[in-house]
């Protein structure tokens, strides 16, 4: 009997870590995202899905609007382009503001530098610039 929950809770960690994906990111980036994870293996895909986005995105202390910053401060510290890119976009679905998202990586300035906060304050308003409908930097 504990194999058959186990199994249950594996299925409702992974259709929660889509969940997560599709409030992040929308439908059309969660599908792409999980083909490129699918296609480099399909237990990664599964791993990131139901462990990473099902289970700790999904904890319920933090909110999707704090666990996106938090991962844009990392991605900025870490200087990983694309993840800037990937958690500014989650940051504005989940509620965050430009300014908040600005501010985060102001506070970033003087711990992770300056040019690597600067690379992600380009890349963010160009982020918040497609979402806007304008053109970014």
């Amino acid at each position: 009997m504990e194999r058959k929950e186990d199994f249950q809770a594996q299925v409702g960690d992974y259709q929660r870590g889509i969940e997560v994906m599709n409030r992040l990111w929308g439908e059309e980036t969660t599908a792409r995202m999980r083909a490129i994870w699918k296609q480099a293996d399909p237990e990664v895909e599964r791993y990131i899905t139901a462990f990473a986005l099902g289970e700790v995105w999904a904890r319920p202390v933090l909110d999707l609007k704090t666990r996106s910053l938090l991962c844009l401060a990392a991605s900025v510290a870490l200087e990983r382009e694309s993840q800037i890119r990937l958690h500014t976009h989650g940051a504005l679905h989940s509620g965050a503001t430009p300014a908040e998202i600005a501010e985060t990586i102001i506070q970033l300035m003087i711990y992770t530098g300056f040019p690597a906060a600067w690379q992600a304050m380009s890349i963010a308003s160009q982020i918040i610039a497609q979402e806007q409908g304008a053109p970014g930097l």
